[in-house]
């Protein structure tokens, strides 16, 4: 089930967050009170939209890339991947007097990490700067949104897809107790296991049986629900029964942060360009493994040709 080469581009609309990720690598995490002296740092440009945006078009799909940030060195930092690769940044908004939304992580020697996060600028990302960007969703066939933004805004931007009859794919990452919750008969819907079982409100997404947790999604009125079991692989329920296992790729990991983005990038972009549901998950889930073999959510990212040549 080979990936094929590139026919049509899909049009991509990605509403989300871009965020500078700082890692200091350290002998031992901090205990309360305690300084720890490191003995390098990264910088890493991240956020769930930036990384899916990039992901897309790596892939070769039109993207646009909507998200708020400040007028700092942060912010240049984490839009210059996403320009130099292509994506209209046109509709970025910039604030003055709001910084760029960082993580600072440190990370020890046993790969543990602790994570301190300001959204900072995107958490200014409002509805009306969704309304604004009309011309965008009149534009886009598809809209790849999550749940990093402020919820109303996430709402709203989905409410702006829907009257402009553009599909939507709606990873919930990161999931809450107040978090958006999809919109029925939206097209894709793409949680983690940790998502899944909250959106079903169950402890434990996996101690239901593949017939059980279809029901519940068909439930839930989504026309296609993808789920990412991480070394399980993932399923695929349809809303008129069909289910699909895939499974796991092997693969040396040393990195996994962004995995998940770069399946969901990866997805949107083929599905956008007309292609069969079965062939873009098997080529997703193997973007997305391959993903890990490198540090940093972005710098693991392949390009289509480089995926051509893996997928088996």
């Amino acid at each position: 089930m080979h990936i094929h080469p590139q026919k049509n581009k899909g049009k991509l609309l990605v509403v989300g967050a871009a965020v500078l990720d700082r890692i200091f690598y350290v002998p031992e995490l901090p205990r309360r009170g305690e300084t720890v002296i490191g003995d390098r740092i990264e910088l890493f440009p991240g956020g769930k939209g930036a990384n899916q945006a990039l992901a897309a078009k790596k892939m070769g799909a039109e993207v646009r890339f909507l998200t708020s940030v400040g007028m700092d060195e942060a912010a240049d930092i984490v839009l210059e991947p996403l320009l130099d690769a292509g994506i209209n940044c046109d509709n970025v908004f910039r604030f003055k007097d709001s910084p760029t939304a960082e993580a600072v992580i440190a990370v020890d020697e046993k790969g543990e990490n602790q994570i301190v996060a300001c959204p900072g600028a995107y958490h200014r990302f409002t509805p009306e700067m969704i309304r604004e960007c009309k011309k965008d969703f009149e534009w886009a066939d598809w809209l790849l949104v999550q749940n990093e933004l402020p919820d109303e805004t996430v709402h709203e931007a989905m409410k702006s897809a829907s009257q402009h009859n553009v599909k939507i794919f709606f990873n919930p990452a990161p999931f809450g107790y107040k978090s958006v919750l999809p919109q029925r008969y939206i097209e894709i819907l793409a949680p983690n296991e940790i998502e899944a079982a909250a959106l079903l409100g169950v402890d434990d997404y996996l101690s239901l049986l593949p017939g059980h947790r279809r029901g519940l999604w068909t439930k839930l009125g989504m026309k296609n629900t993808i789920v990412t079991l991480g070394e399980l692989g993932g399923e695929w329920f349809e809303f008129r029964g069909r289910y699909l296992i895939q499974p796991a790729i092997q693969v040396e990991s040393v990195d996994t942060v962004g995995a998940g983005d770069a399946f969901c990038g990866i997805l949107a972009a083929l599905l956008s360009e007309g292609m069969e549901m079965e062939p873009a998950l098997h080529s997703a889930h193997y973007g997305a493994a391959l993903s890990t073999t490198k540090r940093g959510a972005q710098k693991g990212l392949l390009s289509r040709e480089e995926l051509m040549k893996e997928v088996k």
